[in-house]
């Protein structure tokens, strides 16, 4: 009789978790008023809880809304209080390359002369006013913080963009060969972007399409987390030390983007904050470990 009772249970288990699976994704509901939501905690907290939270992590992951100049100013002011807690903040930022650094070292210590946007290339590289991430910049710069680039440069994104291979270098062929192109939930993430690819060259299909620009796409992804295990590897020396990864939101939701790859290369810890526009109301479980929230409607995330 025991037994089969207790087949029975579990019977009757196995049958409630079958049924009860929800086929949509388990949300928070986001309070009305927030300036940050911890998603762990399922819970409101200000800026310094935030930041004494924060003080646990040599590695922070920040989602950009690139259009939304409300939410630079709400990452810079985050950063200046980072600052002024004794954080040294190592910014990654993904409009800059690796060729970049030596520029961006003189123009983050100050010693740098001339037109620093023209110097950097920012309106190729960036495409969006300088004036709106300058703030950020600053806050770094008056922390006595650094800059990095961590992006492929225009030329080698545009020969994985054309599958040119003839135009990559030994090393660049090396990586492209070893892309990981199997992180499923990465994958699933991007597949309606490219379920209609407009950008087909001439004779070929739309799937081939597809499965070329997600190739560009976890190159992007996986190139920026090899740059930044890099910085983390070489640039963080004490427990004050932050480095802080800044890139588009969709590079890093549901951490499966560069935080996933970074994961895979480096044993440090680290949390992931994406931005919102106040009045958002849910949020998927998974999607961060923080949210910001700033001023401003979806209509002005231009997120990435």
């Amino acid at each position: 009789m025991q037994n089969f009772r207790a087949l029975s249970l579990i019977a009757f288990l196995v049958f409630f978790a079958g049924c009860s699976r929800p086929d949509a994704a388990v949300q928070h509901t986001l309070p009305g008023s927030c300036t940050v939501y911890d998603m762990k905690q399922a819970a409101c907290i200000d800026e310094a809880s935030l930041v004494k939270r924060l003080s646990h992590y040599r590695v922070l992951f920040v989602g950009d809304h690139h259009a939304a100049s409300r939410m630079h100013e709400v990452f810079a002011e985050l950063l200046a209080a980072l600052g002024r807690s004794g954080r040294r903040i190592l910014l990654a930022n993904e409009w800059f390359t690796p060729g970049d650094d030596a520029l961006l070292s003189r123009y983050a210590d100050g010693t740098f002369e001339g037109n620093f946007t023209e110097a950097v290339g920012w309106e190729k590289k960036a495409g969006f006013p300088f004036e709106s991430y300058a703030p950020i910049y600053e806050s770094v710069k008056t922390a006595g913080g650094a800059l990095y680039g961590i992006n492929m440069d225009k030329s080698f994104q545009k020969a994985l963009s054309e599958n040119n291979l003839s135009a990559l270098s030994e090393a660049q062929r090396v990586f492209y060969e070893a892309l990981d192109m199997n992180l499923t939930p990465h994958r699933s993430l991007f597949e309606p972007f490219f379920a209609h690819c407009h950008a087909a060259k001439p004779g070929e299909d739309t799937q081939s399409c597809a499965e070329r620009m997600y190739r560009v796409q976890v190159a992007w992804d996986t190139y920026m987390a090899q740059q930044s295990e890099k910085l983390a590897a070489e640039k963080l020396r004490t427990p004050e030390d932050l480095l802080v990864v800044f890139a588009g939101a969709m590079h890093l939701a549901y951490g499966v983007g560069i935080n996933a790859r970074f994961a895979r290369l480096s044993d440090e810890p680290f949390v992931t904050m994406l931005p919102v526009p106040e009045g958002t109301d849910s949020a998927d479980v998974g999607e961060a470990d923080f949210l910001l929230f700033y001023r401003g409607g979806p209509e002005q995330e231009g997120a990435e």
